[in-house]
């Protein structure tokens, strides 16, 4: 049995006799592809790990069963799905949105019909008991097809985030290619098969058994395994940005340290120079500048007395620059002055020299803190003049002291504060080096200080927002430096970890492709096996019978006139008794023998009289009722079981029919030929009281009547003649 018989119509659907009607199914085949598009999204909170999207082969079995009809109901569909969905994510809906959706399913559209045509073009059908062949190119046309939405797909979506189209996500376009190939080899057959409407009951077992509940168990196998994948990836992913963000937070808090060692290190050994010229400071200073770049600067601030400021001046006009002039009103007459007496780099940093630091009120305030604690202090973020972009900045006073006595080595040795080394930090380059933006990597940063997120140090304060929300992945530390807190946030946007999910999943995906290829190839082959194995026991099946029948027809029928042969007539002749001793009626006998065959047969051979022993079983076929049992029992004999109590009258009409039948010659081999016959009739049960007594009777009847060259005689016991037809038929004598 075919399933599918196709139009010769160009673009006219294959004639898929569907279980419901033509509106009904039509309907249920919209409904089919929007609603596994909803269910199918929902097992994913990211909607571009869906491993199987199921609304493909639903678009690819509609073109078969409606054609070119179906179209509209993808296109709206998908526009339905793709808008809706959308909307119940963001909450709003645009023009954009709209048409971007309308690109998809233009797309999904396209993907369909292509499909549906190569495989009408290949020939391939894949329910008529599919060979191994039609299989693979079922598989490998899907394979092709598929893409053609991913593509479009993917460069609408990066349209409208206007992203380059030579940068599209090729992780989004496989994963997308592999859901549309997986649900249109999986459930393209299971719902043809599904509502594939069956001449017959063992066909649709044999499908739902071989095909239907198969691929439902496939499927319904990767969605198991999709969410046991996905919570894996969820998982990994979250691990991978722990270890990740603890390591980052490791270099940061390094990074950080290194600095104020640097500056510590610095100061240590001007503490332990006795006389700090240029040429020492841009000695020490300059290995620092050049290992760590978020120095924006380095200067060696002395510390004097105000009465001791023109003594300096001239001191340094002489070491430093003729021009050094100090700059800053000490904010009290009895403040000591911090001037930057060295800086480097000293071109970008020339203006500085010979500023007074301690003449501004906060910096004084940290310098303060610096000596009465005699550990690092730093100043609030400021606007360095110096810096060419972000201008983001800060200062660290590093208080130096020294003996006031060198020889006296006491432990209550009196020290005094021979000046500070101050850093001048930009934030950016301090976090933006090389080795942290490698470990940072698709992680963003925002720091900021005195526990207040407004208080920005550096990043984008807007991923404050997403981390309040919860929304993507986070980790926050804190880390002193020198007198500050810093508070360091760690985030990654939801967009990225889906990237990154994708990323993770694409193994196991491409393993589902390649394991779904392989159990499609082996049911719908398997499939194909069984139904022309069972197509060739049914058609083996109704060949025996129809054998069987043939030689139960021969055992009970003569091969050269298709008449009952002797066996059946026996076991007619028996019934017919049997009905007559139950009714109490009566039945004729009726013997018959050719008048002048055997010359016929002599004279122009078997086949010839073959033939005519044919043409007369015709002829007295046409004459006899349906009721009448006319039997060749061998040679020229034939015989005549006549039931339901006739009369002698009736005989006689039966005769009559039968010697009228032989009147017209016979034209045989260019000759003419003239036949007649000789009956003999016996009546049950006056003349015989069993079959072999009746039949018996009549073929005694039969030969009297040939013997005296007569064609009716009627059996009694004496073998006298009864009355016959008129004319033609003579009396034995009494």
């Amino acid at each position: 049995m075919t399933y599918f018989t196709r139009y010769m119509e160009s673009g006219s659907a294959l004639n898929v006799q569907l279980i419901l009607s033509g509106r009904v199914a039509y309907a249920v085949f919209f409904l089919l592809y929007v609603g596994l598009a909803f269910f199918f999204s929902s097992f994913s909170p990211q909607a571009q790990i869906v491993s199987l999207w199921p609304s493909a082969g639903v678009a690819l079995a509609g073109c078969l069963a409606f054609g070119s009809r179906f179209l509209p109901a993808i296109l709206l569909g998908s526009l339905v799905f793709n808008s809706g969905n959308y909307f119940c994510q963001q909450g709003e809906l645009g023009l954009p949105v709209v048409l971007t959706s309308g690109v998809i399913a233009l797309g999904s559209v396209v993907q369909a019909w292509a499909n549906y045509r190569l495989l009408r073009f290949r020939q391939v059908n894949i329910l008529d008991a599919p060979s191994y062949a039609q299989v693979i190119r079922f598989i490998g046309i899907a394979l092709l097809c598929c893409l053609i939405s991913a593509v479009v797909g993917n460069a609408a979506l990066s349209f409208s985030h206007s992203t380059d189209v030579a940068q599209l996500y090729w992780n989004n376009v496989l994963i997308w290619w592999i859901g549309d190939f997986l649900g249109v080899i999986l459930v393209t057959p299971l719902l043809l098969g599904l509502f594939l409407r069956q001449l017959d009951k063992g066909a649709r077992l044999r499908l739902l058994k071989s095909l239907s509940i198969p691929l439902f168990i496939i499927i319904t196998g990767f969605q198991v395994a999709q969410q046991y994948i996905e919570a894996a990836v969820v998982a990994k992913t979250e691990n991978d940005f722990a270890l990740k963000s603890e390591a980052l937070e490791n270099t940061l808090k390094e990074h950080m340290s290194s600095y104020i060692n640097a500056l510590n290190q610095l100061g240590s050994r001007l503490a332990q120079t006795d006389e700090v010229d240029q040429k020492v400071f841009d000695e020490y200073s300059r290995p620092y500048l050049e290992a760590l770049p978020g120095f924006a600067a380095i200067s060696w601030d002395i510390v004097i007395n105000q009465n001791e400021l023109a003594v300096f001046e001239q001191h340094a006009q002489e070491e430093v620059d003729p021009e050094f002039k100090v700059i800053g009103k000490p904010l009290l007459p009895t403040d000591p002055m911090v001037i930057v007496e060295y800086i480097q780099p000293l071109q970008e940093n020339n203006p500085a020299l010979g500023f007074n630091v301690f003449s501004n009120e906060a910096r004084k305030q940290s310098m303060l803190q610096a000596r009465a604690t005699r550990e690092d202090t730093a100043t609030d973020i400021i606007e360095l003049v110096q810096a060419k972009h972000d201008k983001q900045g800060f200062l660290i006073f590093s208080p130096v002291f020294q003996q006031v006595d060198p020889g006296d080595s006491s432990l209550g040795g009196l020290e005094t504060l021979k000046g500070f080394v101050v850093g001048v930090f930009l934030v950016s380059e301090i976090l933006d080096n090389s080795e942290i933006l490698q470990r940072l990597d698709y992680i963003d940063l925002y720091v900021y200080e005195n526990d207040n997120p407004a208080d920005r140090v550096f990043g984008n304060a807007a991923i404050m927002k997403d981390i309040a929300a919860g929304i993507g992945l986070n980790h926050q530390f804190d880390m002193g430096f020198a007198n500050h807190r810093w508070i360091f946030n760690l985030h990654v946007n939801a967009s990225e970890v889906t990237a990154l999910q994708v990323g993770d999943s694409l193994n196991f995906l491409l393993a589902e492709a390649l394991f779904g290829s392989l159990a499609v190839l082996i049911v719908l082959s398997s499939f194909g096996y069984h139904e022309r194995l069972s197509r060739l026991v049914s058609l083996r099946t109704d060949e025996l019978k129809q054998a069987n029948a043939e030689l139960e027809h021969f055992a009970f029928h003569d091969a050269l006139t298709g008449l009952p042969n002797r066996r059946l007539f026996l076991d007619r002749v028996e019934h017919a008794l049997a009905l007559c001793r139950r009714n109490t009626s009566t039945a004729a006998l009726l013997y018959m023998d050719l008048n002048g065959f055997k010359a016929v047969n002599d004279r122009l051979g078997h086949e010839i009289g073959d033939q005519l022993l044919k043409a007369v079983s015709q002829r007295f076929s046409k004459v006899l009722r349906d009721s009448d049992t006319l039997a060749r029992l061998g040679g020229d004999e034939f015989s005549l079981l006549v039931p339901d109590s006739p009369s002698v009258d009736d005989v006689n009409v039966i005769v009559k029919k039968l010697s009228a039948s032989l009147c017209d010659p016979f034209e045989l081999a260019g000759t003419q030929l003239h036949l007649s016959n000789s009956i003999g009739v016996a009546f049950f049960p006056q003349d015989g009281s069993n079959r072999v007594d009746l039949i018996a009777a009549a073929d005694t009847a039969m030969y009297a009547a040939k013997k005296s060259a007569v064609t009716l005689c009627f059996y009694s016991p004496e073998l006298q003649v009864k009355p016959g037809l008129s004319g033609d038929i003579e009396r034995l004598p009494q």
